[in-house]
């Protein structure tokens, strides 16, 4: 019994002493191979990684739970040891803070995106795959980190198991699952190689778009090695993260899905092939930078079926075709909202930037004839005809009172008809027959034909400009004027959706009976131009040019707006997250803004809309020039249509009035 309980007693001090010594003694046992790749872990870390920013260390998922090993065990056959040292090395180093990341921890997600990976992977059973292992470990890198994720990283995988016959297969094997499925380009695969007279660190890479690869890495390349000598080293000292992404792609082809509507996307042609495949030719305002970068980088560009409107649905297409890998990037109108972007996708820079606007009716002319009787309000014409009217009555009175002291007033003045007569030939600046006798009737005409003459002077002052120029109703300025006034707000329900996401809620102020579906909204803008009874939202570079289009030229046949601008917008192509041709295409896009290459397409297709519309110069208020005809003295004729009516009239009236008088 004695020799029982002491068996009981034992056991766990041995367990505890022996875990003791495993913990303490790690580091001194582990061989000289694990601790030369710790080193160099380390140095690349060093040189390679941004300092200040977090690394993330990654390695298989289930070997802190794994109940097969034994629980007494030599440190240098378990790679957790091999883990830890290289935590420390990089720790005293202080370059870069570490960030482990076992199965299922989710990161913060609003901390800034990791720049540097560090990726263990071994063999936990013989018969396990390698490959299998490793993606697993990047889909938890990819789930657990979100928006942290960043694909453009650089990616170091340390491979601890030896093979010797297929270290360079299982290298192009790593580093192509890598590129094929996360987009991951800047990785270097790390792997021990004993295979000659001394045992080396490899370091792999590929580059897939190298001697006309085209995307498809066929093998890797060694970039260098590091000697187990000393404290270790690099034998050529290469840059072990060069650029993978040319300068020219050898006609490597790029397959394009583009989603608008003309001029911003348009199909010029389409041709079938020798093999029954259609090949699609698609120009527009928001593929010529995409154009005009792919032809510097030298890739051919495969367009597949483009979406030429702007819906829903059409957006949900190509976004399919994007994430399944039919299409490698859709351009065309893709704003530059959070609402169409994902955590799978990534915008290129804005290469279309515009502030959208209220565009409203634009004033009418107003009437020659209408302009004219508003010369002066109806108050200033009631006066002139109460000044005409107790003027003749004046005239009358005078020329009919009595005055000793002088003779006679003629005849001219002592009738209401003559009275009224001469008054008026004075309004029109005619003559009179003749010139009061009496001094006191001299006084009162000469003090209405200085009367007639100022109103005379400023209404054909008036007269003249209105007749050349008579003007334009009164033009919608602001939002509130739009709301009181009768027009229509014309809505597209692609933009309100993208405005949901913005503190913009003016355009809910209209009531739903002043609500019109623009779905298609050229027909809306055009409707707008011609009928002047619709308003809506859009980008002045489009109304300039469907105004071109329909022959509108001058600045009050131009589409009017509000002054304010409404909302700002920006176009974007769209990648899939982690694409390396994005940063090279963001480059070129900014020179092609630089020089100003696309405002030299946009101008050539308004020239052309233009000269394609049937504009004509010699209409009516087309110009500020015009040929003065007799159509513009129609209110000239007008009045002295209605005189000789008049004069008819009385003739009529006067010749009736002599035949029943007698």
């Amino acid at each position: 019994m004695a020799s029982i309980h002491l068996t009981k007693l034992i056991t766990p001090l041995l367990i505890a002493m022996s875990g003791t010594v495993a913990a303490a003694a790690g580091n001194v046992l582990l061989t000289a191979e694990q601790r030369h790749m710790a080193l160099c872990v380390q140095t690349i870390a060093h040189d390679y990684f941004s300092h200040g920013r977090s690394t993330v260390v990654s390695m298989p998922q289930g070997l802190r739970n794994n109940s097969r090993r034994p629980l007494i065990h030599f440190p240098y056959t378990d790679d957790l040891q091999l883990v830890d040292l290289v935590l420390q090395h990089v720790n005293d180093d202080t370059c870069c803070p570490l960030q482990m990341l076992p199965a299922e921890t989710e990161l913060n997600t609003v901390a800034e995106i990791n720049h540097s990976y560090i990726i263990f992977i071994w063999r936990e059973q013989g018969d396990e795959d390698i490959i299998a292992i490793l993606d697993s470990q990047l889909r938890v890198l990819k789930d657990s980190e979100a928006l942290q994720w960043n694909p453009r990283g650089r990616f170091l995988v340390v491979v601890t198991d030896e093979d010797s016959s297929s270290i360079p297969s299982v290298a192009l094997k790593i580093y192509e699952i890598m590129w094929t499925e996360y987009n991951i380009v800047d990785s270097i695969v790390l792997n021990p190689d004993s295979s000659g007279n001394r045992t080396v660190l490899n370091l792999y890479t590929g580059f897939p778009y190298q001697k006309e690869n085209c995307k498809n890495v066929k093998e890797v390349t060694l970039l260098d090695q590091w000697v187990l000598e000393n404290n270790g080293k690099f034998s050529n000292k290469s840059n072990l993260f060069p650029s993978k992404i040319p300068n020219n792609f050898h006609n490597c082809a790029i397959k394009v899905a583009t989603i608008g509507f003309h001029p911003f996307v348009s199909l010029i042609n389409k041709d079938m092939t020798e093999d029954g495949s259609t090949v699609y030719e698609v120009r527009g305002v928001t593929l010529e930078y995409f154009l005009l970068s792919m032809k510097k980088m030298n890739m051919t560009v495969l367009f597949l079926p483009p979406s030429l409107d702007v819906s829903s649905e059409s957006a949900m297409a190509e976004a399919i075709k994007l994430s399944t890998g039919m299409a490698d990037v859709v351009v065309g109108i893709i704003p530059l909202s959070p609402v169409f972007f994902s955590g799978l996708t990534e915008p290129s820079i804005p290469y279309i930037s515009d502030a959208f606007k209220w565009f409203v009716p634009c004033p009418r002319p107003i009437s020659r004839i209408e302009k004219i009787v508003n010369v002066f309000d109806a108050s200033i014409w009631l006066m002139m005809i109460t000044v005409f009217i107790l003027t003749s009555a004046l005239f009358w009175c005078l020329a009919n009172y009595p005055d000793r002291m002088v003779e006679k007033e003629s005849k001219n003045m002592q009738t209401i008809q003559k009275s009224t007569y001469s008054v008026w030939t004075i309004f029109i600046g005619v003559s009179v027959p003749e010139m009061p006798r009496t001094w006191n009737l001299r006084i009162f005409f000469l003090i209405y034909v200085c009367y007639c003459f100022a109103m005379s002077t400023v209404f054909q002052a008036f007269f003249v400009s209105y007749l050349i120029e008579p003007g334009y109703e009164k033009k919608i300025e602001t939002f509130q004027e739009l709301l009181d006034s009768n027009v229509n707000y014309g809505y597209n329900s692609v933009l309100e959706f993208g405005m949901q996401t913005m503190d913009f809620r003016d355009h809910l102020k209209f009531p739903p009976t002043r609500r019109i579906n623009c779905a298609d909204l050229k027909t809306c803008i055009m409707r707008m131009m011609s009928h002047g009874d619709v308003a809506t939202i859009s980008a002045p570079g489009y109304a300039k040019y469907l105004a071109n289009e329909l022959g509108h030229h001058g600045e009050m046949k131009s589409p009017c707006s509000l002054d304010e601008n409404f909302i700002y917008g920006s176009l974007v192509a769209l990648f899939t997250n982690g694409n390396p041709l994005l940063k090279r295409l963001n480059t070129l896009i900014r020179r092609c803004l630089e020089g100003r290459l696309v405002e030299r397409y946009w101008a050539q297709l308004n020239h052309e809309a233009l000269l394609k519309s049937n504009t004509t110069y010699d209409q009516e208020g087309s110009s500020m020039y015009f040929v003065f005809t007799l159509s513009h003295m129609r209110p000239v004729f007008s009045v002295l249509a209605f005189g000789y009516v008049c004069s008819t009239i009385a003739y009529l009236a006067e010749c009736l009035h002599k035949r029943f008088s007698k």
